[in-house]
């Protein structure tokens, strides 16, 4: 990895779970339409994105789904390549140049959301809107973490919210003109 590229992580709260974004199919978890003006554009190959439960999910300050990003691609790339991956996107609105990220390494807990230890949550937890970009260390404390528990990569729940209350787009980013971004 050249030296000026430096992999960066992060987390953020989400408003809902119903299996839009992120999406997990064929043991592959996308995100898309959701943090289109943040995580979705900023996230390379390497990177982790990790999911803390909101007041709206059921699931409030719980894992929902961490994700080391394999690639990121607009929606007609992926659709190219893996024009199965992109199915569940027909019928939103969202540009076909939207950026989707695409993980095989993932861990989805949805309705079976867990509690994390007091130091990774420290590490990991936004208050509100926006995303946080989380140290390395806090990445590898938190697979570590998964693997000491016995969590194999997957998907291990389903959505915590219906999906027919889905938006016709992820409602996170709706409203927030310049995405809030702390950097520990």
């Amino acid at each position: 990895m050249p030296r000026d590229r430096v992999i960066k992580n992060y987390s953020y709260r989400l408003d809902h779970d119903t299996g839009f974004a992120p999406h997990v199919a064929a043991e592959v978890c996308t995100l898309c339409g959701c943090k289109t003006k943040s995580i979705e554009v900023w996230a390379q190959p390497g990177s982790w994105v990790v999911g803390i439960g909101g007041n709206g999910t059921g699931k409030p300050n719980l894992l929902i789904y961490a994700m080391e990003v394999e690639s990121n691609l607009t929606i007609s790339e992926l659709r190219r390549r893996s024009p199965d991956l992109t199915g569940y996107l027909r019928g939103h609105e969202i540009s076909r140049l939207a950026r989707v990220l695409v993980s095989r390494r993932f861990y989805y807990f949805g309705d079976n959301a867990i509690s994390l230890p007091s130091e990774l949550r420290k590490g990991l937890m936004i208050g509100g809107r926006g995303c946080r970009k989380v140290n390395r260390n806090y990445i590898d404390s938190l697979v570590a973490h998964l693997e000491m528990m016995n969590y194999s990569i997957g998907k291990h729940g389903d959505p915590n919210n219906p999906a027919s209350q889905a938006p016709t787009r992820c409602g996170c980013s709706r409203g927030v003109s310049e995405p809030r971004l702390i950097a520990i």
